[in-house]
């Protein structure tokens, strides 16, 4: 599913970099394909706390979850904008301090500019998002099973509330500032699309579900059918010209999509996102949705260059985008996320010293003569 969610940011940058000749083609992507992105995102929110509630650890402390994440996001996140900053720097872009110097420390989702917001690397604003999740994480954890089972669904349904309340509360109590390009307030859209606070619904949704799956309490809903729901609430969101558009329209059609899925996995019932291929793209997916407006700018595509091709050329370079990213995001994921996990996301165990005995201990008896040999080894020498 993280692939999927990946692909689907990947799709929304293909119709925003208007690589067709066909001038019609290109605002016909960028007005059905654009929210593609929105959806992705909601999408890895969702799944976030989901999939870190379906494999907490009892007992697990703060700090060594703290540490795994950090381990899992941060070097893959270094990298990628370290490559991105010199390759923008190579390319004659003007870029302050200011501008992406929070992307380093993922605060960037904090300050309501599009330079800042964009900084170096763009995707990696949901990881400034994912960072507050994961601080949250235990806390919220720790609440949410204290819930009774038969409450869970009462708290889900808060959840979507809450988003409601937000995008309402932004439409509502802050000044209308249009932007190009953009169909909502700049600052409306701020505060629901990028500030990490208003996201915690979507990932405690997540949180939530898991729990209902997990205690038994999932309602019987074809996975195949929740996950059809997405394409009316896709459409919604297209549809309405407010920032209650962004999030809420496919907030519960990605509910009951991550969760009936889960539901069936766990029954054992077989999947075509359970192949080896597609597991194989979960793995890489973060990796793949790091790099991809890296190599886009670099790669085939030209991303941002507002160079345009006839179709059959505009598909080619953006299946060569495609597959450039997909090849460098495997490499990535073997070089660096793979072996970076592997040795920091635990501590490891010191070796315990064995001390040396001042006087040798004295050899053991012949195992003819030993009467113990039947109950248990023999001890080794020191």
């Amino acid at each position: 599913m993280r692939f999927v969610a990946a692909l689907l940011v990947f799709i929304a940058h293909v119709s925003a970099a208007w690589m067709f000749t066909d001038q019609s083609l290109n605002k016909g992507l960028s007005t059905y394909l654009g929210m593609f992105g929105s959806l992705g995102v909601s999408f890895f929110f969702l799944l976030s706390g989901f999939v870190l509630t379906w494999s907490a650890r009892d007992g697990d402390r703060p700090a060594r979850f703290w540490r795994r994440r950090l381990t899992k996001i941060y070097p893959m996140h270094f990298v990628t904008w370290v490559a991105a900053l010199l390759l923008g720097l190579a390319a004659g872009q003007a870029l302050t301090a200011g501008q992406f110097l929070p992307g380093l420390f993922l605060v960037q989702t904090w300050v309501p500019d599009p330079l800042v917001l964009n900084g170096v690397n763009s995707p990696a604003w949901s990881l400034s998002v994912e960072l507050v999740f994961y601080l949250c994480f235990p806390v919220l954890i720790g609440l949410v099973k204290k819930i009774r089972p038969e409450r869970l669904w009462w708290w889900a349904g808060a959840m979507v509330l809450g988003a409601l309340l937000v995008a309402t509360a932004a439409e509502t109590l802050l000044p209308h500032v249009t932007v190009p390009s953009l169909k909502y307030g700049w600052l409306q859209f701020w505060i629901v699309y990028f500030v990490p606070v208003s996201r915690l619904f979507e990932f405690g949704l997540g949180i939530l579900l898991a729990r209902i799956v997990m205690t038994g309490r999932w309602i019987p809903v074809n996975r195949w059918v929740a996950a059809l729901t997405l394409i009316p609430g896709y459409l919604l969101s297209l549809w309405i010209p407010t920032t209650h558009g962004v999030v809420l329209p496919v907030l519960v059609p990605l509910g009951l999509t991550v969760a009936s899925w889960a539901h069936a996995d766990a029954e054992g019932r077989t999947s075509p996102l359970g192949g080896r291929t597609m597991v194989w793209l979960g793995e890489i997916s973060f990796a793949f949705y790091m790099l991809q407006l890296v190599v886009g700018p670099v790669g085939p595509a030209k991303y941002g260059s507002r160079q345009q091709w006839d179709t059959g050329e505009a598909l080619l370079r953006a299946t060569g985008w495609l597959a450039l990213t997909l090849v460098l995001a495997w490499i990535l994921y073997r070089t660096v996320e793979l072996p970076m996990v592997k040795r920091w996301s635990r501590p490891r165990r010191r070796p315990q010293s064995q001390a040396v005995p001042l006087v040798p201990a004295p050899a053991p008896a012949p195992v003819s003569e030993r009467s113990d040999v039947v109950d248990r080894p023999p001890t080794p020498a020191s």
